[in-house]
């Protein structure tokens, strides 16, 4: 009788975890915020973190410091690696002040998320360069690629 109980008992469904999209810090259910690429992109508050994040640090010293090429080059590649991105972004409490966002519409589109099965998408995701002007687009590009981290760095 044991065996044939456990095969029938229903399995408790999976509690829902999440990180940072930015940190990597963890998150309950129905916590954070839920941005589209173009959102992160957009913000140079982002770009001036990430781009003096440990990972990518060393590029952008040498970026300023050395004018080297293929540091610059790095710098453009991880822009293009982040806006090609088809994904929704979740985003703590800390982080969302990197992007200047509605708040409360992107706890709503976060709790969306939440209730969704995996996979969910909020309206507008996929890769910034199908939703922001080109010229938007190339703008932010160059400030990430160029400038971002510029106050951080000792020269």
């Amino acid at each position: 009788m044991g065996l044939l109980s456990g095969l029938f008992k229903k399995e408790k469904p999976k509690k829902k975890a999440a990180q940072c999209s930015v940190c990597k810090t963890h998150m309950e259910r129905n916590e954070g915020f839920a941005l589209t690429t173009t959102q992160i992109i957009n913000s140079k508050t982002y770009w001036d973190h990430k781009m003096v994040e440990p990972e990518t640090m060393s590029y952008t010293t040498q970026h300023f410091k050395d004018k080297d090429e293929n540091a610059t080059k790095m710098r453009g590649i991880i822009f293009e690696k982040t806006a090609e991105k088809d994904q929704t972004w979740l985003t703590c409490d800390t982080c969302i002040k990197h992007f200047d966002v509605d708040h409360g519409k992107t706890q709503e589109l976060a709790a969306e998320w939440w209730n969704a099965e995996n996979g969910h998408k909020i309206p507008n995701t996929g890769k910034a360069i199908d939703h922001m002007p080109n010229e938007e687009y190339e703008s932010i590009k160059k400030y990430a690629t160029m400038e971002a981290g510029a106050s951080l760095i000792r020269l």
